[in-house]
């Protein structure tokens, strides 16, 4: 990956695997979800990387004078050699996750009838599907500077780990045709 444009399509194709292993995993192992919902909440995953105008950062108290995704972008492939890099990379980072916290949290607040239990599998379903995409993308060693583990083998919890090792079984048939690699 040489430019911002290609960490870009690189996002995108991401965002669009995590969807279709979301579905994929829900459609088997949590039948009663609406998977409309799910669609439609899977959907906004690393929202924060998809947002290229300053002016749509402030809401969510976002201050930085660069977007998320062009400070995220000076990382790539590079494992940070210096404290200073480190809190750097942490501090991005943060305001990734803040961002998509909100994102999520406004998502359930315009659907009050989703109960508890119903966010935690939306939850679930996108960390799991998140994971075990970060594991297996082939471009993903090269994005974070290192080898991945399988999300199955990394995940703590057994029953996320239970869920990781049904997708990483099937995740070259979901995926096909979405890597970086075969749209290039």
């Amino acid at each position: 990956m040489r430019t911002f444009l290609e960490f870009q399509h690189h996002i995108e194709l991401h965002r669009e695997r995590v969807l279709k292993l979301g579905l994929a995993l829900a459609k088997t192992q949590f039948p009663r979800l609406s998977h409309q919902h799910l669609k439609d909440f899977l959907h906004l995953h690393d929202h924060s990387k998809t947002i290229t105008a300053k002016d749509l950062l402030p809401k969510f108290d976002y201050s930085h004078r660069e977007l998320p995704v062009h400070r995220l972008f000076q990382f790539y492939g590079k494992t940070p050699q210096t404290e200073q890099d480190w809190q750097k990379l942490v501090d991005i980072i943060n305001d990734i996750n803040n961002i998509d916290k909100q994102v999520c949290e406004q998502f359930f607040l315009m659907r009050p009838t989703l109960s508890w239990g119903v966010q935690e599998d939306f939850y679930t379903i996108e960390k799991v599907a998140d994971l075990v995409d970060r594991s297996l993308d082939p471009m993903a060693a090269e994005e974070f500077g290192h080898p991945m583990l399988l999300a199955s083998e990394y995940i703590e919890d057994p029953y996320m780990s239970q869920l990781s090792l049904w997708l990483e079984s099937h995740y070259h048939q979901i995926t096909k045709n979405l890597s970086f690699s075969s749209v290039s």
